[in-house]
């Protein structure tokens, strides 16, 4: 169980709020072979949109880039990214400290049995985190800071990841940039989770943070040959699965928001769009592409 992985590949905007950044170590090869992540369209008589999964971190050499990619993001006059990752940070700081923090007479450790702290000051010692940094954290924001340090130091950095390179890619050729969400509506996903789930998940992943670095290059290998079923392994079966909360809060409830946005537009709107989201919301039962069928809306796959 390693909640952190699809976490951290889940939610964009988390990451890049997370005040506390080791030091990044050399990142195991990726397999070499031609790019080609999984890319789906839509389309009607006057409207295509592209559905593209991204992984919003990534090591800084690798590359994804491929002809499939391009032609989408050439032709869309629109670019969909989950959430505003490069909003006021004043704003990103205040939902943080309401959402993601205790009040100044509560502490994160005195939320955990003495089992799951054990394994937390442990994880953290190996992360070079003190564990003070983490006692105004609820539950589910200490599991992301501690999920963006364990990708940090497996070698994968935020600012190499899809949505990093690909939005101002898209800015420089003028393209349109909408959003699907806001920021606080994504924290809220994680946010308002009953507390014993936020301790799962924080805990869930504590003992293979050794093995992050090989599960990652599992991942994404996976994502980078467009290997569907495997990513369905990794991210849902083997992970967020096992937590049916975690499932619902993270992929299910925000596919289901995010279906029919993508429903209204086919109908409203003409000319060509690229959606950019997490790989995860893509795949499996419960995926945008599984929402948008009965809508009338059936996906083919283009890479």
């Amino acid at each position: 169980m390693t909640f952190w992985k699809a976490a951290v590949l889940a939610l964009v905007t988390l990451t890049a709020c997370s005040d506390n950044k080791p030091a990044a170590r050399t990142v195991p090869p990726v397999v070499e072979a031609p790019p080609k992540p999984a890319i789906w369209k839509i389309a009607d008589a006057d409207t295509t949109v592209y559905l593209f999964g991204t992984v919003h971190v990534l090591p800084p050499t690798l590359t994804w880039h491929s002809p499939a990619v391009d032609k989408a993001l050439q032709e869309a006059k629109a670019v969909y990214f989950e959430t505003d990752t490069e909003g006021d940070p004043m704003m990103f700081r205040e939902i943080v400290e309401r959402l993601g923090k205790y009040d100044p007479s509560q502490r994160l450790s005195d939320r955990l049995n003495l089992d799951d702290l054990e394994r937390l000051k442990a994880a953290l010692a190996k992360l070079d985190l003190p564990l003070i940094a983490l006692e105004s954290m609820r539950p589910w924001y200490a599991g992301i800071v501690i999920s963006e340090a364990v990708v940090r130091r497996a070698g994968y950095d935020v600012t190499s990841g899809v949505e990093s390179v690909l939005r101002p890619a898209a800015e420089a050729e003028g393209k349109e940039i909408r959003f699907l969400e806001t920021v606080e509506e994504q924290m809220a996903s994680f946010a308002t989770l009953p507390e014993p789930v936020q301790v799962r998940f924080l805990t869930g992943g504590l003992a293979e943070i050794d093995t992050a670095s090989d599960e990652l290059g599992e991942l994404v290998n996976a994502w980078k040959a467009g290997n569907v079923d495997a990513l369905t392994k990794l991210l849902i079966d083997d992970d967020l699965a096992l937590i049916p909360e975690l499932y619902d809060a993270l992929l299910t409830n925000r596919n289901a928001n995010w279906a029919p946005e993508i429903d209204t537009l086919m109908k409203s709107e003409t000319g060509t769009f690229l959606v950019a989201v997490g790989a995860a919301h893509l795949i499996g039962k419960d995926s945008v592409i599984a929402m948008l069928e009965p809508m009338g809306h059936p996906a083919e796959r283009v890479q």
